[in-house]
């Protein structure tokens, strides 16, 4: 059941789903298209003045603008990120790409500039989540030190990380916390196993497996509380990368907690975690698992849906009333530790 397990984890990190790159609520986005050049775009009409800095505090505003009207082309090193704030008449939004270049590991994003229902931003370079970290460059580790990352959350089990330990950047101080989250309802994985051997399965099984499988996913919030802790204390000692093998499930669920906890509207919670087709759809077409299987259920077994994260928003409201009620329950995540991770987390 275990090397299954694993099997699953390294398939599901290969997604197909084409999608946009940006959210919905997104006015202005960045795409980080090679190591060398950023795209920005704009879903509202007329031109915006971009000025450009190496983080949002050092933006520099005393450069000539470039003009964005549709799309703008702007070069960077490889191992750099570039922050942009974009100004058209009294609006002034700070932005920059969401999915990092780090060629090493799948699904790399930051999840700054969400909006919260209460009008607050998620911080920019705080907050970032990705899929197995054994295979970073030595590039993308000097991505990690750039971008100042102090704790990694690991969410995978023994036998994953012995199979492929995380890389970190030699000589620096980094804080590894261990979350190890694995299927606990041996049940609804051993009817998953049976479909998955079917030869007549059809997608639409796959589908609802998949979403059963999500609903047990809240059983094991208690093996989260590491997460919230790290968050709680180790806020000031930089950014917090967060990873399981895929960077989709496990840590999507972990998003999407998180995310509640902010008071980021849950439209934009599910259209965050849907995002992970996008950021990991390249990888599929190169992975030699896929071979075997049919290519209809391919299509789902590499996707996310948004119906799979409902699945675990049901389950947890109709058990505890709310996201929040649940962590307050299980993990003692109460109104003044919440109001600490709004305070370390959004602006």
């Amino acid at each position: 059941m275990k090397k299954f397990l694993l099997f699953l984890c390294v398939l599901f990190s290969n997604q197909i789903t084409a999608q946009s790159v940006n959210l919905p609520s997104e006015l202005l986005w960045a795409e980080r298209t090679s190591a060398t050049k950023y795209v920005l775009h704009t879903q509202v009409k007329g031109k915006w003045k971009i000025f450009v800095g190496k983080n949002p505090e050092t933006i520099n505003w005393s450069a000539s603008a470039k003009t964005l009207k549709d799309s703008l082309s702007v070069d960077v090193l490889p191992t750099d990120r570039l922050f942009f704030a974009g100004v058209k008449k009294k609006d002034t939004l700070i932005f920059s790409e969401r999915r990092l270049w780090v060629e090493g590991a799948l699904n790399f994003r930051d999840l700054g500039g969400l909006k919260t229902a209460s009008g607050r931003t998620m911080a920019w370079g705080k907050l970032f989540r990705c899929g197995d970290m054994g295979q970073l460059t030595e590039s993308d580790l000097t991505v990690l030190k750039n971008i100042n990352v102090k704790n990694v959350v690991d969410f995978r089990n023994d036998q994953e990380v012995g199979k492929s330990p995380d890389k970190y950047p030699a000589n620096y101080d980094l804080k590894r916390v261990w979350a190890s989250i694995t299927a606990t309802n041996s049940q609804s994985m051993m009817k998953f196993y049976q479909v998955m051997g079917n030869p007549k399965a059809t997608p639409e099984e796959v589908e609802v497996l998949f979403e059963n499988l999500y609903a047990t996913f809240p059983d094991q919030i208690k093996n989260y509380g590491p997460f919230f802790q790290t968050l709680l204390e180790d806020a000031d000692r930089g950014a917090t990368l967060y990873h399981c093998t895929a960077g989709k499930d496990r840590t999507g669920l972990a998003s999407a907690l998180l995310l509640s906890i902010l008071g980021v509207p849950e439209e934009v919670i599910i259209s965050e975690y849907y995002l992970s087709n996008r950021y990991t759809k390249d990888a599929m077409a190169k992975s030699p698992m896929m071979a075997s299987l049919k290519p209809e259920l391919v299509s789902v077994l590499a996707g996310v849906k948004p119906e799979y994260i409902k699945s675990s928003l049901k389950t947890i409201n109709e058990k505890y009333g709310s996201v929040l009620k649940m962590l307050e329950q299980e993990l003692g995540i109460g109104a003044a530790e919440r109001q600490q991770l709004i305070d370390f987390y959004t602006y």
